[in-house]
């Protein structure tokens, strides 16, 4: 059965937003069908005992563990992927979603530090390998990361056997990338998913994002805007994808609202029925 996953930050965003606890927070994504979270490095790390009570107390598990590496300018390697490792086994996560690090300098400068970051995440993949941990790279929104477009995805991929493409259904659109068409260069070699839509406006949040183009983006519930996160599902159903789907809106106004949205357009795609969107009626957790 497919599982539906979000951010703990966006946890933190409704514990803030509205008042409440953080377990009230996780209970209420919980009674939305959300049974996995993305725990970020930051989160988890000298919070790992209390972080642990909290998942297990609201009955969730963890679908990756997105942590940023300083890859590609002489970093040494083992050295900052210790702790991570260390954090997924205290944890229980076995797959780490690594994001190696952004070129800086003129582009011969930028070209070689890439070159460099290709040979860190090669040895990521062999520690991680021995250590049992999936690794996972999505499509970061930032011209600074070479690994921003499918062709740059793809020479990370190659370069480490161990490392399966997250994903992200909003990323592509940062650089101007057809989405559908990313999806058909990295078919094979996708093992994770963020599912995240982009508005035009700013309905649902104010943060924005200007693309490469031009475009400025805006976060909102998944379906509410104009990626075609649709047609995504169809082909990963097609590929036979069993993975998570990863909910993601940064910068959301009011994140139950919109993890209710998502959820509620997401659940029936994936066959799991209606769900039962909770929380309105609970004293103190009302998103309205």
């Amino acid at each position: 059965m497919p599982l539906i996953s979000t951010f703990y930050d966006h946890i933190l965003d409704i514990s803030t937003q509205l008042s409440v606890s953080v377990a009230e927070a996780l209970q209420e994504a919980r009674s939305l069908g959300i049974s996995q979270l993305e725990v970020s490095f930051h989160n988890g790390d000298g919070h790992t005992q209390a972080l642990s009570r909290e998942l297990s107390a609201a009955g969730m598990g963890i679908s990756a563990i997105p942590a940023y590496f300083s890859f590609g300018r002489g970093a040494d390697v083992s050295a900052q992927a210790q702790p991570v490792f260390q954090l997924a086994k205290e944890l229980g996560a076995d797959r780490l979603l690594v994001i190696p690090g952004f070129v800086q300098g003129r582009a011969k400068e930028a070209a070689a530090q890439a070159e460099a970051m290709l040979e860190d995440v090669a040895l990521l993949g062999e520690l991680a390998d021995k250590a049992s941990i999936r690794l996972t790279m999505e499509d970061y929104d930032n011209a600074s990361a070479p690994y921003s477009t499918s062709a740059g995805m793809l020479r990370f991929l190659h370069a480490c056997p161990q490392l399966s493409a997250c994903f992200d259904t909003g990323n592509f659109r940062f650089m101007a990338e057809d989405t559908l068409s990313a999806y058909g260069a990295l078919r094979g070699r996708i093992g994770h998913v963020h599912l995240k839509d982009r508005a035009s406006a700013p309905d649902y949040g104010d943060d924005e994002l200007t693309a490469t183009d031009g475009a400025v983006l805006y976060p909102c519930p998944v379906g509410a805007g104009g990626m075609p996160i649709a047609q995504v599902l169809d082909m990963l159903r097609a590929d036979g994808y069993q993975g998570t789907y990863t909910i993601e809106h940064y910068g959301a106004r009011d994140m139950l609202s919109c993890l209710k949205a998502s959820v509620a357009w997401l659940a029936p795609r994936l066959g799991l029925g209606e769900q039962r969107l909770a929380g309105a009626e609970r004293p103190g957790v009302s998103s309205t």
